[in-house]
Order: C-alpha cells, then structure tokens, then sequence
C-alpha cells in the first residue's frame, strides 16, 4: 500500500515506455501524481493506459528531446493538461561508447544528444513552470559510471557526469525559487536495455555470476528499486535535500575491486 507522497504533484517522466522510466511513472502515479509519460516509443502510450487502468492519471505524450521545440512542447502540455507541473525525471537515455581515442563524432553526438542535451532542454523549459506551480524539482537519472566506470564507455560516463553537474547547477541557481535538484546513480538494473547487453556475452552465466560476486546485497537491482528512490527525492520526505547524488547499487561502489 502507498502512501500517497505525491498526491495533487504533476510529474513528467522521460523515457517512460520501459525499464526504469515505465517503474517511475507507475510508482509516481501510485503515489498520487499526475503523470506525463513521455517517450518516442509508441509504447508509452499501454504505460499510460496501465496507470489509467489502475485508477491513477496519467497521459502519454511523444516528444524527441533533442529537440529544443519539442522539449518545450512537452513541458507547456504537461502544465495546459494538469494546470502545474512540479517533477521533472530525466530519465530518456542511451547507454554504449568507445574509448577516447576510438570515438567518433557521431559517438559523441548520439549519446549526448539524448542524455544531456535533452535533459538540459527540458529542465530549460520545465524550470519557469515549476516556479510557477509554487517550487518544483528534478531527478536526473545518472549512472555508477559518472564516477567508477569500466573500459569502451566514452561518452556514457561523461554524459552522465553532465547530468549531475547539471543537478548541481540547478540547485544552486534555483533553490530560493523553490526548486531542488538531484540525482539518482543506479548500478545494474534488470531492464530490457540490461537485458540485451547480457545477451551479447557467449557464456552468459559465467558473466552473471562474476558480476554478482561485486555485489554486496548478492542481486542486481530492480526498475522498482530506483523508482522508490526517485519518490523519495520527488516528495516532502527529502525537502531539504537538494544538490545530492543517491546511488543505488545494492553496495557495489562500497566494495574495492581486488
């Protein structure tokens, strides 16, 4: 049973049609929000109609966000819908990359694009509306690998550096305005996208298990683990929390490489 944290909140969650993004929106919606599920795939739209389904409100609304317009169509239909918009989670993005020297420009662009530049377009235009609605806040969805990453992961690493940085700046330039600003690093989360990255191993099992072993908690996490924490920091329950970086890794990061 929930208990209702975001209850009269108007919340736009980026990349919402699976994985971490889908587990966010339902959650929010559980928890009382009025939800817009935003995504370019078509299915955000059963994500939309779930949350409707269980009784809570919700609309899906497609937008690329490395559009500057269709960011900021996003956001005003978000707040012409619901009459306020309060949370926006950064969640829309794309995971891969090379080593430094290795990447290419159309490495850099494709993973920037959407990882940084969208979140920065729709914190652009979702900020004036959150002041408008009285204060609001921002989730940016990082990674472990903005801070301890693994080889062949240029840009992911840096683009996720940016989106904490990002956090930072909000936090700062906005917080007397009412607005906080944070974000979530999750570890290996079982989605879709993880799911296909496990698949290009031949010996898959071997690989689970090696990668379990730095696992203090002996599991990988779920998309529902990461949506607890994002109601957290979206809710009255973390106020006075902003410019914080919450990693979820089930310990990962706590445990030294041998």
């Amino acid at each position: 049973m929930t208990s209702r944290k975001l209850e009269r909140r108007t919340a736009v969650v980026t990349g919402a049609a699976s994985g971490i993004g889908r587990a966010v929106a339902v959650r929010f919606a559980a928890e009382g929000a009025s939800v817009v599920v935003n995504d370019m795939s078509e299915a955000g739209q059963d994500v939309a109609a779930e949350i409707i389904d269980s009784g809570g409100s919700a609309v899906f609304i497609k937008a690329d966000l490395r559009r500057k317009n269709e960011a900021e169509l996003l956001m005003e239909a978000a707040y012409d819908r619901f009459g306020s918009l309060h949370i926006l989670v950064n969640n829309a993005g794309v995971s891969g990359g090379k080593s430094v020297v290795a990447a290419e420009d159309e490495d850099w662009d494709r993973i920037m694009d959407i990882n940084l530049r969208g979140a920065w377009y729709c914190c652009k235009y979702a900020i004036p509306l959150m002041i408008e609605s009285g204060g609001g806040n921002i989730v940016n969805m990082a990674s472990t690998h903005a801070y301890r990453t693994q080889e062949n992961h240029f840009p992911y690493h840096s683009s996720k550096s940016g989106m904490i940085a990002m956090a930072y700046g909000i936090c700062v330039d906005f917080g007397r305005q009412g607005i906080r600003a944070n974000s979530i690093c999750p570890g290996f989360i079982e989605t879709p996208l993880a799911e296909a990255h496990m698949r290009q191993f031949p010996n898959r099992e071997e690989k689970t298990k090696t990668m379990l072993a730095t696992y203090p908690l002996g599991r990988f996490g779920k998309p529902e683990d990461v949506a607890a924490a994002a109601v957290f920091l979206a809710s009255d329950d973390a106020a006075f929390i902003s410019g914080t970086t919450l990693v979820v890794d089930g310990g990962r990061s706590a445990q030294q490489k041998a």
